[in-house]
């Protein structure tokens, strides 16, 4: 008898599922301005394109040169230039609001870059804190990183370590060169 009252009690709990459905992850294109990466993954992301627009602007650059005579001088280098800039800023804020959404703000938080200081702040709140866990307002969280990322994400923490090395080293070799 027990069990009829307490389905006919309107005061008990609804038998609903509390799961939101969040937990589903998504895999993240490199190009698009919707989703949210992860810390890894916006390091790596950066690091590849900026070495895809430098495989583009070099040889762009040494056309001009060849043509102009001097790199940036002639008409093909300063177009060169342009797009290039402009790119490296589209893709820059394309990664910055993606790995906001991550950390649950607004890709808006990006404009501080404009400011000095706040553009420090910002860039190490980017690269050192966490995402959210499971899904946050900007959509669920993204897939494990691939092998890919892992190496493009590791490279430029090793090359800034590498170019401390050899800050030091390449000084105390330079006397020892045979002549």
């Amino acid at each position: 008898m027990s069990a009829e009252m307490a389905a006919d009690n309107p005061y008990n709990a609804p038998g609903a599922e509390l799961d939101s459905g969040n937990d589903e992850l998504y895999s993240p294109s490199i190009f698009s301005f919707k989703g949210r990466i992860g810390r890894l993954r916006y390091l790596a992301y950066g690091v590849g394109t900026s070495f895809l627009l430098m495989l583009v602007m070099i040889p762009l650059l040494g056309a001009s040169a060849f043509m102009g005579g001097e790199v940036g001088t002639s008409v093909v280098g300063m177009i060169g230039i342009a797009v290039f800039y402009i790119a490296t800023i589209v893709v820059s804020v394309m990664f910055g609001k993606r790995r906001l959404n991550d950390l649950n703000r607004s890709g808006w938080w990006f404009l501080l870059f404009i400011v000095p200081i706040a553009n420090l702040l910002l860039a190490m709140y980017l690269l050192f804190f966490p995402g959210t866990e499971g899904g946050n307002d900007f959509g669920p969280a993204p897939q494990a990183n691939s092998t890919g990322v892992l190496i493009l994400g590791w490279m430029l923490p090793a090359l800034f370590i590498l170019g401390i090395v050899a800050a030091i080293a390449i000084p105390q070799f330079a006397g020892v060169v045979p002549q």
